[in-house]
């Protein structure tokens, strides 16, 4: 009898094409995967596997595995989907993975009102970045994921995944009020001997912040580098440095530090499942009242700090 797990790997290998890379997504050492590919070739009792240097690269029979495998993950996703469907009322457990601002936002409001309508879900909330979500949810550990990617990120395939829009969430700049008019006329190279405050490296705040610069001509002065945005909103509400964070991150106090009319990067945020647990109840409810939670999220972005920068 061939494992899934095993087979979610060779899965994975097909599509990432290193062992180095299986690793990574699945967050175990290169050798447990080797060991476990290994395994399963002597469940399939054939090759599946041949060495090309020091890639692991897969054979006919590989191949055709693997396909079979995609087909017989979805079908045990859609047959724990079609039982779900059975009942009389959604009811289980929903496990949603979510990134620091996505829990406040959209899991913990989608949580409360799916509580008020289907009190017999229970949602469980875990924090974790978008890499560890997708990585959840591919394992088995999380039903839903709530991420954020921004535009110009390393888009992370979603095979065997389906991600569902929520919103467009644009980046803003937090100046001091007495900046904004020479910045709208001048550009951020205004700011080039400001201090600034952005992720840390290799962050997507981090890399928006190089990016904006590079195109504005300066290399910014970073004097202080945070994990999370709400910490850069906090130094630039404090007056020690100006800096580029998601709008979603900005309170209603901050809302006057936002200067208007300029072209920034911007992030998508959306929910993603497996793709056989598309007909779940349980996930279809969640979804549903996310899509609502996040249309009210993105129109105060519009009608609340826009009116008042």
């Amino acid at each position: 009898m061939l494992d899934l797990r095993r087979m979610m790997l060779l899965c994975d290998l097909a599509e990432l094409g290193t062992v180095t890379a299986v690793a990574e997504r699945r967050a175990i050492t290169s050798s447990a995967v080797s060991q476990q590919l290994r395994v399963l070739e002597e469940e399939a009792g054939a090759t599946l596997f041949r060495r090309e240097g020091r890639t692991l690269g897969l054979t006919r029979g590989g191949l055709v595995l693997a396909e079979h495998a995609r087909r017989v993950l979805g079908a045990v996703d859609e047959a724990i989907s079609a039982v779900a469907a059975t009942a009389d009322r959604t009811s289980g457990r929903l496990i949603v993975a979510s990134f620091n601002l996505g829990v406040r936002l959209l899991a913990a409001p989608m949580t409360a009102r799916l509580s008020a309508v289907d009190p017999e879900i229970d949602v469980q909330i875990r924090q974790v970045n978008r890499a560890g979500a997708l990585r959840q949810l591919r394992q088995g550990e999380a039903d839903l994921a709530i991420t954020c990617d921004y535009d110009f990120g390393r888009h992370e395939s979603l095979s065997g995944l389906r991600g569902v829009p929520l919103l467009t969430e644009p980046m803003v700049l937090l100046a001091p009020r007495r900046l904004h008019a020479s910045i709208r006329c001048r550009g951020l190279g205004v700011l080039a001997d400001e201090a600034w405050a952005t992720g840390i490296p290799d962050s997507g705040l981090h890399t928006a912040l190089l990016r904006a610069a590079d195109r504005s001509g300066f290399t910014p002065h970073i004097t202080h580098q945070l994990s999370g945005s709400a910490n850069v909103c906090e130094l630039a509400a404090a007056g020690i440095a100006v800096g580029l964070v998601p709008a979603l991150a900005v309170s209603e106090q901050l809302a006057p530090l936002v200067v208007e009319g300029l072209d920034l990067e911007s992030r998508r945020i959306e929910v993603v499942t497996r793709s056989g647990r598309l007909e779940d109840p349980n996930a279809l409810a969640a979804v549903r009242v996310l899509q609502e939670v996040a249309a009210e999220v993105e129109a105060s972005i519009t009608g609340s700090w826009v009116s008042v920068a």
